[in-house]
């Protein structure tokens, strides 16, 4: 059980997690992920999942991104997603 310490929890005390963390990543000509760099390059051998999320289409940055849960030659599986606005890729916790 964790103590309590009597600090009040306070607004700026928060913090996000699961934030997305920019990525280099290799991709064939139909623009398919093949390898990530993380920190050194890693071959994808499986796309398990690919889907996309188009949101938020009224603001001023709409959301549209492509999503990856693909699995490394180490085993390691990960979730990438390229934001199809900016071409830009990123990973993001399983």
């Amino acid at each position: 059980m964790v103590e309590n310490t009597g600090t009040p929890v306070r607004s700026d005390s928060y913090r996000p997690v699961n934030l997305p963390e920019p990525v280099r990543v290799e991709e064939n000509a139909a623009g398919l992920p093949l390898s990530v760099r993380l920190p050194r390059r890693q071959k994808i051998t499986d796309v398990e999942d690919r889907w996309r999320i188009d949101d938020e289409w009224w603001r001023r940055e709409p959301v549209c991104r492509l999503y990856y849960a693909v699995r490394l030659d180490s085993g390691q599986k990960l979730v990438l997603y390229k934001d199809m606005i900016n071409g830009e890729w990123f990973k993001q916790g399983y």
